[in-house]
């Protein structure tokens, strides 16, 4: 693992004896820098202790760590837990005995106490001691075992579940007996692997055990009729508690459809708020005609459902029969907007920009890679050598959000691993093979040893679309509100493309038509340039002209959403304390917390002199921008209405959607390591990180030939996302 090398030598110092030093690599010439071994992330200043909450996933001055280990994870934050009791305890005594000077050893509040020897001496170590007539006991003992060889993996597989006596006392050909029925059941039944990764896995396991033998799992029956009313139940009351911060916070209501097996049109409708997404239902649309007026009249039902008062905006994709209905929907109330889904208008521009008709360069270096990824995916021997012995298990093709954004991931992943499949092209073991003989091999290889216009293609793809991508991340993003960043995001994409294409209208003119045309038709929205105007860390930056504009789309939203002329007056009137930075908005803590904390964070701390402005921005600034929420449900109906299950009534279907899909959500909601006070910064967006949704179009399940030579391992080539269904 890279920084390996800098792993300190605990013997050479006392400064290394914490455990913690075990997963750090030290920073030469660089005082309290640590480099993590899991993830390598450089953390400057604040030492080992930084790097304990790095590991531990402590939320404040540092990311937490997304590849450490459950162990080390729990590891760290017990060293933490007793670096703070020490710290804590310590500063109890200091009370009790003054100032500690009629102790000897004692050196004040955070020194460490090191007593003589004899018996009334502390034992002392890293964390310091204290004489034995001031320890607790207890706490002692607890601390002697934390330290032995236990205390360096988690007590329990999950909360709440002690292993017992017996089990503790269990051989290994008994856990293993253990393991092997449960592997039966799973090839039995040929359940995905990845489900063992499931939240509530273990937790089911913990409670079998304790239950005890005798147990008699359920039955089919009980599955598909009281248990999953009961878990559906259960889902509703753990909802209704989300319910309470629409009144709050304001919602956004997600609407998108989704074709089934039996080419039955069915619409999700999701909600979201503050505090994350939640299923609310299905609608079978199947029986009906696909216009304006009868979505209308389905969006009108689910609208009443969540209240009017409590939307701020109903957001659909850009099908004509979808927008009209929206919009007609928005003339009916005047108090929410609707908006097209931002992530399907800037995959509609990428779409644009790789159109062949358009710039056929776009098309051509697509093409080229298509054709380099299917001849090394259906080969495996050459998919293993690629993996194994050049890219150290990287792939070519990433999913992404939507197709166009998946391939160029993809396209990002070819230029990066060049050197690797150039070294691949011409090793001994490549030129020794009978593929290197075939003529597709021959093409293939000369597309990646031969061809500069290709790899200059690719960069160039990537300089322009780079930009827009980083936006669809953005808008993409369920897990902070993006309302008040997706103005600034576009018009800073416009202008990073300029800078890629050095600024020559010649080249880069025909892409900012594309973009401004598509701005112009469908992402115009007061909404978004509302939410512009209240984040303080994009308004204040933006120059005299921008500025007005923005506040034009905040008039224009107070105007249209807020239905009391006495309640426009005041908002209208309290926006001058904002715009000029007056009373609390002008404080220097203020301005310098403007682009340090979420924009709602903000509001909600110094908005307090213009309390209706306040709760106005709150709520716009609280939604999201994309309804791709729904789309992500797609799988999720798919995996359920698969070819064994497509004789489900519509009802338990919704059941079943609306129980697994809310789970989903409250696991992502108790594992988010990010803070939600945090701002979004949007150069700092990772567009490589793994990004749910769709396969590459530039291998897909047609192109894999089977029946060839393919091995089963190689069918999983998205680490995870499964191209082949049950």
């Amino acid at each position: 693992m890279e920084g390996s090398s800098n792993i300190p030598d605990q013997s050479s110092s006392g400064r290394y004896n914490d455990p913690a030093w075990a997963h750090a690599g030290v920073v030469p010439g660089q005082k309290n820098h640590t480099i993590c071994l899991f993830c390598n992330k450089h953390l400057k200043g604040g030492g080992i202790t930084r790097l304990k909450r790095h590991l531990a996933g402590v939320k404040g001055d540092v990311e937490a760590c997304k590849k450490v280990s459950h162990d080390v994870k729990w590891q760290m934050k017990t060293l933490l837990d007793e670096h703070q009791f020490e710290k804590d305890r310590r500063e109890r005594l200091n009370l009790e005995i003054g100032s500690g000077s009629s102790f000897p050893g004692f050196r004040g509040d955070y020194g460490d106490v090191q007593g003589g020897s004899g018996s009334g001496s502390g034992t002392g170590s890293g964390t310091g001691s204290v004489p034995s007539q001031f320890q607790d006991p207890v706490q002692s003992e607890v601390r002697k075992r934390r330290r032995q060889l236990s205390g360096f993996f988690a007590p329990r597989t999950t909360p709440g579940a002690q292993p017992s006596i017996r089990s503790a006392m269990q051989t290994r050909d008994a856990a293993h007996n253990v393991n092997m029925a449960v592997a039966r059941w799973w090839y039995d039944t040929g359940s995905s692997f990845n489900a063992s990764q499931s939240y509530y896995y273990q937790p089911m396991i913990d409670v079998i055990a304790s239950y005890g033998p005798g147990y008699k799992g359920s039955s089919v029956d009980d599955l598909r009729g009281k248990l999953l009313s009961c878990a559906v139940s259960e889902m509703r009351a753990y909802l209704a508690e989300r319910r309470v911060n629409w009144g709050i916070n304001g919602c956004s209501i997600m609407c998108d459809g989704w074709t089934n097996r039996r080419q039955e049109l069915i619409i999700n409708f999701l909600v979201y708020c503050f505090n994350g997404s939640m299923f609310l239902k299905s609608i079978d649309a199947s029986s009906m005609i696909r216009n304006a007026d009868n979505f209308f009249r389905i969006f009108d039902e689910v609208v009443n459902e969540v209240g009017v008062e409590n939307i701020v905006q109903f957001i659909t994709d850009n099908d004509s029969a979808y927008k009209a209905a929206g919009i007609r929907l928005q003339r009916t109330y005047n108090s929410f907007y609707w908006t097209p889904c931002v992530a399907h208008c800037i995959d509609l521009i990428l779409e644009d920009i790789g159109n062949p008709r358009y710039f056929p360069v776009f098309d051509e270096t697509m093409q080229k890679a298509k054709k380099v990824t299917k001849f090394i995916y259906n080969r495996a021997w050459i998919l293993n050598l690629m993996r194994t012995g050049f890219t150290n298990g990287r792939n070519l093709c990433r999913p992404a959000v939507t197709r166009f954004a998946t391939n160029f991931l993809s396209l990002q992943s070819f230029l990066s691993l060049r050197v690797e499949l150039r070294q691949m092209f011409t090793s001994d073991k490549w030129v020794t093979s009978q593929h290197a003989r075939s003529n597709a091999g021959m093409e293939v290889c000369s597309i990646i040893l031969e061809d500069r216009e290709f790899w200059s293609q690719c960069q160039f793809v990537i300089r322009v679309c780079e930009p827009l991508v980083r936006v669809l991340r953005l808008a993409d993003s369920e897990e902070k509100p993006t309302m008040g960043y997706i103005f600034d995001a576009m018009e800073r994409a416009t202008e990073a493309i300029k800078a890629n294409l050095k600024h020559r209208p010649s080249l880069y003119q025909p892409y900012i038509s594309i973009i401004n045309e598509r701005r112009k038709r469908q992402l115009s929205s007061p909404l978004f340039v509302a939410g512009a105007f209240l984040n303080p860390s994009v308004y204040f930056r933006l120059d005299v002209e921008k500025q007005a504009e923005v506040s034009r789309g905040m008039l224009m939203t107070i105007t249209t959403i807020v239905p009391h002329d006495s309640m426009q007056i005041a908002l209208t009137t309290q926006m001058e304390a904002y715009k000029y930075s007056y009373g609390d908005f002008g404080m220097s803590v203020a301005i310098q917390q403007r682009g340090l904390l979420s924009p709602v964070a903000w509001w909600d701390l110094f908005g307090c002199s213009v309390p209706d402005l306040r709760k106005f921005a709150i709520r716009i600034l609280s939604q999201c921008v994309s309804a791709t929420g729904c789309e992500r449900n797609w799988s999720t109906f798919e995996f359920i209405h698969s070819k064994k299950r497509n004789r489900l009534e519509h009802k338990r279907l919704n059941d079943l959607i609306f129980v697994r899909y809310n789970l989903k959500l409250r696991e992502r909601t108790l594992s988010s390591t990010s803070c939600s006070n945090d701002p979004i910064a949007i150069d700092n967006i990772d567009i490589l990180v793994d990004w749910v949704s769709e396969e590459s179009n530039l291998v897909g399940v047609s192109d894999l030939n089977v029946e060839d030579d393919l091995g089963l391992e190689s069918i999983d080539i998205f680490n995870g996302i499964r191209l082949f269904d049950d």
